[in-house]
């Protein structure tokens, strides 16, 4: 082959982890977390809104962010969407300590959630095998949040790059995001696959970016595929050591 795969890059959500279990859902996940920054500003003797309009305006907040930002794949940010909360929520933003407010969120693993079984045991082979191995996920959070999960999980030794779409400005399909995680594991984009469960997200970027494409389709989501044709299909992460052999191999007619 022309080029030799190098790098295994992987989204995390339902492609990693698996969120079939989780006990807590939707904007209930975040609340619990606001309610800790609710109680610090209060503490602080900051003047705020009825505990629950400040959720209220978080999650309207939230939701506007992501619309606009799906117009242009631009990514949100966890900061952002707490900055403009308090904005109309009347406070001073400029008297805020945003890392401080970062932390006392403290981000936390979703009670249920857990890493596939498979997941350690491939990661580790391809580790085994020389793989430099990347995560890319189009969360707002900063990474250094999502990397509490990882660890909690054991699977960040594992994982030699990581970026969230919070924090690179862009989110998956965008071309930067790929870049981005592609310029920090120091390879180029044929040499680099890409493994994810969203086809319009992690499919059609990483197509339009030159990657190499696997779709995982976990049991608990059957996404449509729209149009975004990946190159391979898997049901389970260790289904992609075949794969990366063939890869190698050239024996992509097998």
């Amino acid at each position: 082959m022309a080029n030799q795969i190098t790098a295994v890059i992987f989204d995390l959500d339902d492609t990693l982890i698996d969120w079939s279990g989780q006990e807590i859902h939707g904007a209930a996940i975040g609340q619990r977390h606001l309610r800790q920054v609710y109680a610090y500003l209060t503490a602080q003797g900051h003047a705020l809104p009825d505990e629950e309009d400040f959720l209220d305006c978080f999650g309207e907040v939230l939701v506007r962010l992501w619309q606009q930002a799906k117009l242009t794949w631009a990514g949100v940010s966890l900061a952002q969407v707490i900055t403009q909360t308090l904005q109309e929520s009347g406070l001073d933003v400029a008297q805020m300590d945003m890392d401080t407010l970062l932390r006392v969120y403290n981000w936390q693993p979703v009670p249920g959630v857990r890493p596939y079984p498979d997941a350690i045991p491939t990661l580790e082979t391809l580790r085994e095998q020389g793989y430099k191995l990347g995560l890319v996920t189009n969360a707002m959070q900063p990474m250094w949040m999502r990397d509490v999960e990882l660890e909690t999980y054991g699977l960040l030794p594992y994982l030699d790059a990581r970026v969230t779409s919070g924090d690179t400005g862009y989110m998956k399909p965008h071309p930067a995001i790929y870049q981005r995680i592609l310029d920090m594991l120091e390879v180029e984009p044929a040499q680099a696959v890409f493994v994810g469960d969203r086809p319009e997200n992690d499919i059609a970027g990483a197509n339009a970016a030159g990657l190499t494409s696997v779709l995982i389709r976990p049991p608990h989501r059957n996404y449509e595929l729209n149009g975004s044709q990946p190159d391979y299909t898997i049901g389970q992460l260790s289904e992609l050591l075949p794969i990366l052999e063939k890869l190698e191999t050239g024996r992509l007619g097998d």
